[in-house]
């Protein structure tokens, strides 16, 4: 899973990719840790989406940009655009089920 540091290659990422899911987290965030191996997982056995992480303290803006209250938060970019999220800590079969409810919406 790519780490995004800028809203140069965030807005590049946007642009390449159909559906993206970005991990927001922070680095002091306990349950963000926990939660990366289960985001790499679910990325690595599905073809249809590409993952990457912003930590909210390299981009503040990401808060506001995609209305994020709590970290970790999931959201999904469709042709760069947000078409849903999911807030919380997740097992990877309810990441699995709500990213497919998403992409078939």
């Amino acid at each position: 899973m790519q780490r995004i540091t800028s809203q140069e290659a965030l807005e590049s990422e946007k642009q390449r990719h159909e559906y993206l899911l970005l991990k927001i987290s922070a680095s002091w965030c306990n349950p963000c840790q926990i939660y990366t191996p289960i985001i790499q997982s679910v990325s690595a056995s599905r073809s249809d989406i590409t993952a990457a992480e912003v930590d909210v303290d390299d981009m503040p803006d990401v808060r506001e940009t995609f209305h994020v209250r709590s970290v970790p938060t999931l959201v999904m970019l469709k042709n760069g655009q947000a078409i849903d999220s999911l807030v919380g800590s997740q097992p990877a079969e309810n990441v699995h089920t709500w990213i497919n409810h998403t992409i078939e919406a």
